[in-house]
């Protein structure tokens, strides 16, 4: 209603998609990974509870102001604890932010880790937020991902932090491009002297996924390196009681050494 009258009478709202991705439920609803993005719909979608409790503020502020937002719940993280869930390590609990204005995530801010010692540590990107862009770490190429597929990429960086460094920058915002993406890999490129390589690690399936639309955006402000490669879940069914079918850390170490090589 708001397009249709020339933004007379808003319609702003926030949905909640839940049943996305990893799950071992099966079927296509409980455990579905396709995301198809219609214009004027701003989708989220999360990896910690922290970030949720961040960008769920926003999204409040966005919807009074009349813009319908999508948050997608990765079924997964709901009650996640852990980063390398055998070793128990507690990593992916996270304190309750505090109520803040400044402490707000938007849909322009992006976060990069780059410390294979410290996965959980980040500098935080945004309009208004240029950090260090991993000043202390020399990386060798990026992961960009959203939602479950941020833990995969920090369990691929810590496995394969003695032979390739690799930096991943989780990007909740899928309906458009991030600002905050686009600096941080521009502040790597001056860092480095040139463009990582870079990979896009969807968790949606083949054929289904919003991180698709970034290469193009990226390759048109020519901030896309010549080395670059998306890897996505694959495009079947889910079957009950198996995870197989969905993106993974052997995903992300296969498509890093491959756009590195």
């Amino acid at each position: 209603t708001s397009w249709c009258t020339n933004g007379k009478q808003p319609n702003g709202m926030i949905i909640r998609l839940q049943g996305f991705d990893k799950g071992v439920f099966g079927g296509n609803y409980h455990t579905h990974n396709s995301l198809h993005i219609p214009p004027g719909l701003d989708v989220v979608c999360y990896s910690n509870g922290s970030q949720y409790v961040r960008g769920m503020r926003y999204a409040l502020t966005q919807a009074k102001a009349g813009r319908v937002v999508m948050s997608v719940d990765s079924t997964d993280l709901l009650n996640r604890r852990d980063l390398f869930p055998d070793e128990k390590d507690g990593l992916w609990m996270r304190p309750f932010p505090k109520n803040e204005e400044s402490s707000m995530l938007t849909f322009d801010d992006v976060m990069l880790h780059s410390d294979p010692t410290s996965p959980l540590s980040y500098d935080e990107y945004g309009i208004k937020k240029k950090d260090k862009a991993g000043q202390d770490q020399k990386l060798d190429a990026l992961v960009v991902t959203y939602g479950n597929g941020v833990p995969s990429a920090l369990q691929a960086m810590v496995t394969l932090q003695d032979t390739i460094k690799i930096g991943v920058i989780d990007s909740p915002y899928l309906s458009c491009l991030p600002h905050g993406l686009e600096i941080v890999i521009e502040a790597t490129r001056q860092r480095n002297g040139e463009f990582l390589p870079i990979l896009f690690a969807d968790v949606c399936k083949e054929g289904a996924s919003p991180l698709t639309s970034f290469i193009g955006k990226l390759q048109a402000k020519g901030l896309l390196s010549k080395n670059w490669g998306i890897t996505s879940a694959s495009p079947t069914y889910n079957p009950l009681g198996c995870t197989a079918t969905f993106l993974n850390q052997e995903d992300i170490i296969n498509g890093i050494k491959k756009v590195t090589c």
